[in-house]
């Protein structure tokens, strides 16, 4: 992590912060035990996140969501139904809803899982790196094998869930061109993205996880030891997940070792490679309002690098 994006999310958390009484309060559903030691861990910009040691019971991560109704209730059902399917995924151990100060917070408490983010591990001997990623690969296969038929009740949890990439064009043009890339060279990007969709047709429905990147990868003693932070969870196409990965490992971690692992080889048949050219520009352009509207000039100036690259090999630069 640079020094530039710690003072980011610094800025980002400095208005985040429960009251240690509350949290006390609520960790009691999880053991009676007094809290030892509170951690704050200070790497989403999303959530306020606590490591917790007891005295006795078990290591816990808290995350902490403001005005939020419900986002956990929906990233636990998706991580109950990874866990049935035998992924390294953390247990959900309680989910509560608390005031502070006249705000609305939301508690989810999950059992800590052992290891670093792959994203710190990147000292490892490059062949271990590649089978962490690998393995990976082969878990989140087994996620995307649930479909929209599969979700029963929790269908309610996406019913909202759009892809307004197209009708954003508008925005993402003018925060595009203020980042220094050209309007029609955007265009045409545009152009490739709705080209490719049209092509296609709606890709297939599949739960995803929809943040996939290193630091939301756990790896102990050279192996993976879990896959975190599911609060981007959706019903998408599965080439987004290889498109975000691009976005944000390559070419550190390639995108070729998760394929590697992947166990539904069909996915990355012949309509793959213009599919993943549009979602990677789609997703570069995501990266690049964030940082625009957080106001973290540096990820601006990183998604604006990439697109440039990726639009011309679109043949769009």
């Amino acid at each position: 992590m640079t020094d530039e994006y710690a003072r980011h999310l610094a800025a980002l958390h400095a208005g985040f912060e429960a009251p240690a009484e509350l949290i006390a309060a609520a960790a009691r559903a999880v053991t009676r035990s007094p809290i030892r030691a509170m951690q704050r861990i200070v790497h989403g910009e999303a959530n306020e996140v606590y490591a917790l040691a007891f005295e006795r019971g078990p290591n816990v991560i808290l995350r902490i969501a403001r005005h939020a109704e419900g986002l956990f209730e929906k990233e636990a059902w998706a991580i109950g139904r990874c866990r049935a399917l035998g992924m390294a995924v953390p247990e959900v151990l309680s989910l509560q809803r608390h005031q502070a100060g006249g705000e609305p917070l939301e508690f989810c408490f999950l059992a800590r899982l052992p290891g670093e983010r792959l994203s710190d591990s990147l000292s490892l001997p490059r062949e271990a790196q590649r089978a962490v990623v690998r393995e990976l690969g082969e878990q989140i296969s087994r996620m995307h094998a649930i479909g929209p038929a599969d979700l029963g009740e929790a269908a309610r949890f996406f019913e909202n869930e759009t892809d307004d990439f197209l009708a954003m064009e508008a925005e993402l043009m003018e925060l595009g061109a203020a980042a220094g890339l050209d309007r029609r060279t955007l265009a045409r990007g545009f152009r490739f993205f709705e080209a490719a969709m049209a092509r296609q047709g709606p890709p297939p429905r599949r739960l995803t996880h929809n943040d996939l990147r290193a630091c939301h990868v756990l790896v102990h003693e050279g192996r993976l030891s879990g896959l975190i932070d599911f609060g981007q969870v959706s019903m998408d196409s599965p080439i987004n997940e290889f498109a975000k990965w691009a976005y944000w490992e390559e070419p550190d971690l390639p995108v070729a070792w998760l394929r590697e692992g992947y166990g539904d080889k069909s996915l990355f048949d012949d309509d793959y490679p213009e599919l993943f050219r549009a979602l990677r520009i789609a997703n570069a352009l995501w990266a690049l309002r964030w940082y625009a509207l957080t106001g973290y000039a540096a990820g601006v100036d990183r998604a604006a690098a990439r697109l440039t690259g990726y639009l011309a090999e679109v043949g769009a630069g």
